[in-house]
């Protein structure tokens, strides 16, 4: 395994290095394809984990129609359609990992939104959900916002490099914040009576928030690799990359459990739009607060970036209220 672990490494370094000498572009394009392919794995890993849930009542997980005399009682999380959804997880995530070696966060922000679109594609074709009319609408307000919001978002123009801005006093705050404030919610959400919309929307969000350290401290990981590999040792603070990783494998495995959470009771599509979206908002976030992509934003973009924001936001307040209508009739 650490044999496999190396060669991974050293051929991630060298592309990184073979890429270097193309265009931007080009570099940038081979980033994009690889963040599609994660977008796609990502939604199709969710969906697996929706059918590992209906295998607890059908045996046709897929279709829905031989209910089980008495519930399945083993795990989800050892079920084999779950077991293929985290091998689908961690090639998306390996993916965006990649991806970061040339893109800004904020990039990987935007395919956080179009994400939801081709999540509504895979979950017609897997699950045969589709949304309402008036749901359709609620997620326009989705998209247009995360995606009016992250093109007036700029690339990182800080002379500091991605550790540097990591562990700014600044950072270390957003991270650990972010961390106390949405564990806080999940015991809210288990032990208060909250009302129905907020429910809805409580699980898939929070695991949505907290997936999206993944990136924050992707891009640190990322870079503390290929900077090792091309000047043949670690250039970055041993403690700090040993938190940064411990961090990123707890946000896997917390944003995995909230998920399921929300996945068990409600329908697919809805729970993957509202994980996607609180995955959008928080990394676009960490990419302005951590890595500092909005230094240099003029007031106009600004304005904008806070319509669009807004607009996602109130697109899924709507469309969980109209879920949550759904639910009671």
């Amino acid at each position: 395994m650490v044999s496999c672990n190396i060669g991974f490494f050293q051929r991630l370094f060298q592309i990184y290095k073979e890429t270097r000498c193309l265009p931007m572009f080009i570099a940038q394009l081979f980033g994009f394809v690889l963040l599609t392919t994660a977008s796609v794995s990502s939604s199709i890993s969710m969906n697996f984990q929706k059918l590992a849930q209906h295998q607890t009542d059908y045996r046709d997980p897929r279709l829905r129609q031989h209910k089980r005399t008495h519930p399945l009682t083993t795990s989800v999380f050892g079920r084999p359609l779950f077991i293929v959804a985290l091998v689908l997880s961690a090639a998306a995530s390996m993916c965006d990992f990649i991806a970061l070696v040339w893109l800004p966060t904020t990039v990987i922000g935007i395919f956080g939104s179009l994400s939801i679109i081709i999540n509504l594609c895979v979950t017609r074709i897997i699950l045969f959900e589709k949304p309402s009319k008036e749901e359709y609408v609620a997620i326009a307000y989705v998209v247009i916002g995360c995606l009016l919001s992250i093109t007036t978002t700029s690339e990182n123009v800080s002379e500091l490099t991605p550790p540097q801005m990591l562990e700014r006093p600044s950072s270390c705050l957003f991270i650990v914040v972010n961390w106390i404030v949405l564990l806080l919610c999940s015991a809210t959400l288990e032990n208060i009576t909250l009302p129905p919309w907020i429910n809805h929307i409580g699980f898939p969000f929070i695991g949505g928030a907290i997936g999206a350290q993944n990136v924050c401290m992707g891009k640190y990981i990322a870079y503390a690799v290929t900077s090792a590999h091309e000047y043949g040792h670690l250039t970055v603070r041993p403690d700090v990359l040993v938190s940064v990783i411990g961090l990123c494998i707890c946000s896997v495995v917390v944003h995995i459990v909230w998920l399921n959470k929300g996945l068990k009771k409600y329908d697919a599509y809805y729970c993957i739009i509202v994980y996607q979206t609180a995955w959008f908002v928080f990394t676009t976030l960490s990419g302005i607060v951590v890595y500092d992509n909005m230094a240099k934003m003029n007031v106009v973009a600004c304005l904008f970036f806070t319509v669009g924001l807004c607009s996602a936001i109130y697109g899924v307040w709507n469309i969980s209220a109209i879920n949550s209508n759904k639910q009671q009739i």
